[in-house]
C-alpha cells in the first residue's frame, strides 16, 4: 500500500464507518473497561487509587472517540488465509471509514499512519483502549524510553483478534507542554507480517520508528509500558 496524501486520504476516508462497525463491534462494557482500567492504574500506582476511576472514564471517552481509527485499522488487517492487498484494495476498503477531525490518514507501503496534533492539549484518543474494547489482544513488544516527559511516550505492540491475521501497532502520544505547544498523537499498523524483535526496535525497525519529531533518540527500551494517552 503506497502512501497517498493528507487530502486524497481523507476524502477516502470520508462518509460513514456503519459497515465497519458491524463487522468490528465493541463487546467490552463501558463497566467492564472501568473496572479493568482501575485496576491495572492502581496496581501500578497505589496512591492514584482516589482518582483512577475518574482517569479511566476519560480513557474511556477517548477510546470512544478513537472508534472510527480502530474500525479502519481493523478493516485493513488480514484475514486468516487472506493474501497481501493491492493499493487499489486498501483504497476500496477504505472508501467508507470516516476520520475524526483534526485527524490526518495515511496508506502507507505496509499499512495505515494516523496523525493528529493540537496547541495546549493533553490528548484526545485511545486507540490502544477502542481496539481493546473490539476484543484485540495487545501484546507489549518494547517501548522507548525518552530523557524527558516532554518528548511523549510511545508503545510497539502486537496485535490479534480471532479470525485475523497478527499485526503490528506503534501508538506514540505528547501532551503538550505548554499552551503554544502542539498536543501530538500518532498510530502506525504494519500488515506485512514481520514482527520486530528488541534489536529491530532498537534500530528503529518498526512501524513508525526511525525518530519522532518532539523526541531525541531514545536512551533504552524497556519490554513493557503504560499505553500511551
Amino acid at each position: 500500500m503506497k502512501a497517498l496524501p493528507p487530502l486524497a486520504t481523507a476524502l477516502l476516508l470520508a462518509g460513514t464507518a456503519m459497515a465497519q462497525t458491524a463487522a468490528f463491534p465493541v463487546v467490552q462494557s463501558e463497566t467492564g473497561f472501568l473496572d479493568s482500567c482501575e485496576q491495572d492504574r492502581v496496581a501500578r500506582e497505589p496512591a492514584s487509587a482516589p482518582w483512577a476511576r475518574n482517569d479511566c472514564q476519560v480513557k474511556w471517552n477517548w477510546a470512544a472517540a478513537s472508534g472510527p481509527l480502530a474500525d479502519a485499522i481493523l478493516t485493513l488487517s488480514l484475514a486468516e488465509g487472506e493474501r497481501t492487498r493491492t493499493p487499489e484494495e486498501a483504497r476500496d476498503l477504505l472508501a467508507k471509514p470516516f476520520l475524526p477531525a483534526g485527524v490526518s490518514g495515511y496508506l502507507t507501503a505496509t499499512g495505515i499512519r494516523f496523525d493528529w496534533q493540537e496547541p495546549g492539549s493533553e490528548g484526545r484518543f485511545n486507540v490502544t483502549g477502542a481496539l481493546r474494547s473490539r476484543g484485540v489482544t495487545l501484546q507489549a513488544l518494547g517501548c522507548p524510553t525518552y530523557p524527558g516527559a516532554s518528548m511523549g511516550r510511545e508503545k510497539v505492540m502486537l496485535a490479534t483478534l480471532p479470525g485475523r491475521k497478527p499485526f503490528v501497532l506503534t501508538v506514540y502520544s505528547r501532551g503538550a507542554p505548554t499552551g503554544f505547544e502542539p498536543g501530538v498523537y500518532e498510530v502506525n499498523a504494519d500488515f506485512s507480517g514481520a514482527v520486530p524483535d528488541m534489536p529491530a526496535l532498537q534500530a528503529g525497525l518498526y512501524p513508525g520508528g526511525g525518530g519522532r519529531a518532539f523526541a531525541v533518540d531514545p536512551t533504552g527500551w524497556t519490554a513493557d509500558c503504560p499505553d500511551p494517552e
